[in-house]
C-alpha cells in the first residue's frame, strides 16, 4: 500500500497545493515554518478522518477560508482508489469519500488507507500522558480490527450515560445500586473485548518493540510495554465478570467522584527501561528512541494483521537523535513499506545518496 498523490485545498498553510510520492522513499526537505509537518499531518487524516496532532476542524482551515479537502490516489497492488476528506464549518459537517462513495460514518474511514506517524511534539505528549498512551493503542487496534473501533465507540458512549447518572442521582444510587446493574453489565461486556484486543495487541507487539529499540539505541537496556488493568493475559477471558465486580465494589467511590472508575478508559500503558517507568526516568533521546521503536512495530503489527504495509510518515526523526542513532534508523527504514519523512535543511544529511526522491518546499 501506497500514497501516490495528494492535492490539498485551504489546509492549514497551504491554499492549493498538490504533491506526488514515491512508492518507496520520499524526504520533504524545507527550512522551519514551511509545513512539512502540515504535509504530514495532511496524509495522516487520510487514516482517521481527523487530525493526528489533536487539533480541531477549524484550527486546520486555512485562514479565511470557507472549507478544506484533501484528495489522494491510494494504491494496492496495481488498485488504485482515491480517498477525499471535505469540511464546511457552516454547516459543521465534514465527509469522507472512497471511491468516489460517500462514507455513511466518518469511522467507517479507518481500515481504509493505513499509517504510522511520528511526530516529535508526540515525545512529550505521549509518553508522558496517560490518555495518550492509551489513544496510541486504540488508533494501532482499531486500524486492524473494525469491530474493535465499533466496541470502543459504544462504550464510550454507555460510559457518558452512566457517568451522567452518577452525577444525576449521587448518594441516591448507594440505596438503589440495581440502576447501575444494566450500564454495569454493558461496560463490562464491551470493556471486557476492548481489554482483550490490548492485551494481545501488546503480547504479539513487545517482542518487536524491544528488538527495535536495541537497533536504534544499541544499548543493554530492556523497552518493556506494560498494561495495567484489573484484567490480565491469564484471566482475559474471565474479563466481563472481573470488570463487572471491579464496577459494583467501587460504587461508594464513585458516587463521591461523580465519575466511572473502572473499565479500559482507566488502564493504563507503561514503557519501561530495566523495569524503571520511561516517562518519570528516561532522557528526551532515550523517549524518542521508545516512540520510534513503538512506531516500527507499530507497522509490522499492522502489515501482519492487515495484510498491507502501512505508509510510515515520519516527522523530523532526526532531531536530538546522535549520528550513531540516525544511521541506524536509516539503515532501518528501508525493510518497511512506503516512507515519507521530513527534515529541515541539513548538509549531513544525503537523502538523495540514500536513494530518496527529495520533495522541496
Amino acid at each position: 500500500m501506497y500514497v501516490s498523490s495528494l492535492k490539498l485545498t485551504n489546509f492549514r498553510n497551504f491554499e492549493q497545493a498538490e504533491f506526488s510520492f514515491d512508492r518507496e522513499k520520499t524526504a520533504i526537505w524545507a527550512d522551519n515554518a514551511r509545513g512539512k509537518s502540515n504535509l504530514l499531518e495532511a496524509l495522516y487524516f487520510l487514516v482517521l478522518s481527523k487530525s493526528g496532532r489533536g487539533a480541531k476542524d477549524r484550527d486546520v482551515l486555512h485562514w479565511g477560508a470557507d472549507y478544506f479537502a484533501l484528495e489522494a490516489e491510494i494504491m494496492r497492488e496495481d488498485h488504485a482508489f482515491p480517498i477525499r476528506i471535505a469540511y464546511d464549518p457552516r454547516v459543521g459537517k465534514k465527509q469522507a469519500f472512497v471511491n468516489h462513495a460517500s462514507l455513511p460514518r466518518l469511522s467507517d474511514l479507518i481500515g481504509e488507507f493505513n499509517a504510522v506517524l511520528f511526530s516529535p511534539e508526540d515525545v512529550d505528549l505521549v509518553l508522558r500522558e496517560p490518555a495518550q498512551r492509551r489513544r496510541i493503542l486504540d488508533i494501532l487496534v482499531s486500524q486492524s480490527s473494525a469491530s474493535y473501533l465499533s466496541d470502543l465507540e459504544l462504550y464510550m458512549r454507555a460510559l457518558a450515560q452512566r457517568n451522567r447518572l452518577l452525577k444525576d442521582r449521587g448518594r441516591a444510587l448507594l440505596s438503589q445500586p440495581e440502576q447501575m446493574f444494566p450500564w454495569n453489565t454493558q461496560l463490562a461486556e464491551l470493556g471486557g473485548r476492548i481489554v482483550a484486543h490490548r492485551l494481545r495487541a501488546l503480547e504479539d507487539i513487545e517482542l518487536l518493540l524491544n528488538t527495535y529499540y536495541q537497533e536504534i539505541a544499541p544499548t543493554s537496556e530492556k523497552l518493556k510495554a506494560l498494561y495495567r488493568s484489573p484484567v490480565t493475559l491469564d484471566d482475559i477471558d474471565e474479563g466481563q465478570s472481573i470488570l463487572e465486580r471491579a464496577l459494583a465494589e467501587k460504587l461508594p467511590q464513585e458516587v463521591e467522584l461523580r465519575y466511572t472508575l473502572t473499565g479500559p478508559h482507566r488502564d493504563n500503558l507503561v514503557f519501561t527501561l530495566d523495569n524503571k517507568a520511561a516517562h518519570q526516568f528516561a532522557s528526551k533521546g532515550q523517549l524518542k528512541s521508545v516512540l520510534l521503536s513503538w512506531k516500527l512495530a507499530e507497522a509490522t503489527f499492522l502489515e501482519k494483521k492487515t495484510g498491507w504495509r502501512p505508509v510510515l510518515l515520519m516527522d523530523d526523526i532526526f532531531s536530538e537523535l546522535d549520528p550513531k542513532r540516525s544511521e541506524a534508523l536509516l539503515n532501518m527504514i528501508p525493510a518497511f513499506g512506503q516512507i515519507i519523512l521530513t527534515s529541515a535543511r541539513d548538509p549531513d544529511l544525503d537523502f538523495k545518496a540514500q536513494g530518496f526522491h527529495v520533495l522541496e518546499l
